[in-house]
This record gives structure tokens, sequence and C-alpha cells, in this order.
């Protein structure tokens, strides 16, 4: 498993966001602390063109679970908001405890490797490593074409 605390993940930017406003947002809250140079995985770039990402490093932003808790509750009541969030491996019991108090908000929680058993209705998990080692990075390409997949069938459904 790959070591989550390295100083060098703990520097940069905490939130890092690209695309367009009003847009469908998928949170991606990332403890592996990608994104360092104040711009979101070049993997995920092109989404943006039509989605709107907001990524969380873990390691360059401590009061995570109180930002996130903070953000859901700032568009509570703004009905237009569709939100999806990303996530994977130590943080994911915690990101379906934080999203669980606001289930009107949030669409969805997409799992990368989750360390723990997925029980949440409004969970699923995207990606399961089998040959690598635990967890896949969020910026990976098979996440990107799971998030994409997942996002195709809300959009159908």
């Amino acid at each position: 498993m790959r070591d989550f605390d390295e100083p060098s993940r703990a520097s940069g930017p905490g939130v890092v966001a690209d695309g367009p406003a009003g847009a469908t947002t998928v949170l991606v809250i990332d403890p592996a602390g990608e994104a360092i140079h104040d711009e979101i995985p070049a993997t995920w770039r092109p989404l943006t063109e039509h989605v709107r990402i907001v990524w969380l490093r873990v390691p360059a932003a401590p009061g995570w679970k109180s930002t996130v808790d903070a953000l859901l509750a700032r568009h509570q009541d703004d009905t237009r908001t569709v939100l999806d969030v990303v996530t994977s491996g130590p943080v994911a019991a915690d990101v379906i405890d934080v999203v669980a108090a606001h289930p009107d908000l949030v669409r969805s929680v997409l799992l990368v490797d989750p360390e723990v058993p997925v029980e949440a209705t409004f969970a699923q998990v995207i990606h399961h490593t089998n040959d690598t080692p635990a967890p896949l990075p969020l910026g990976h390409p098979d996440v990107v074409g799971g998030v994409l997949a997942a996002l195709e069938r809300h959009r159908t459904s």
C-alpha cells in the first residue's frame, strides 16, 4: 500500500476545482493527495468540458471531514445541484458517514478499493483491484472510466 503520509503530499492546495459552475459536480476526496500542482490530474481534465470536478486532497486538508460537511450543507437547499462523490481505500467509511447526513443532495458515492464492506444504498464500488497494491490512484484512467460509466447510468436512469 502507498504511504499516504508522505510530506510532499501534504504540500500544495487542499482543494482544486475545474469545470463549469452549475454543472453536475463530482467531488473527489483523495486520500493519496494527487493534484499537488494546483490542477486536477490530466486524466480527469477532459471531463471538465461538461462536469465540474472538485478535488479535495486529504493530506493537504487535515480538517477534510468538516470541509466536506460544510460544502454539502451549503448546497443542501439548492435543488439544482447534482453531486456525486468519489473516494478510495482508507477514507471510504468516513466519506460514507459524512455523506449519509446529506441524503437528498448526494446522488451517489463511487468507491475505489474501499477497505470496508459497502452497505449504503447510495454507494457503489466502481473499481476493485485484484492484482496490484490497493488502492488504485484516483487519477488512474480505470477510475475515470468507472466514474464516466456511473455518471452515464445516472443520466439514463
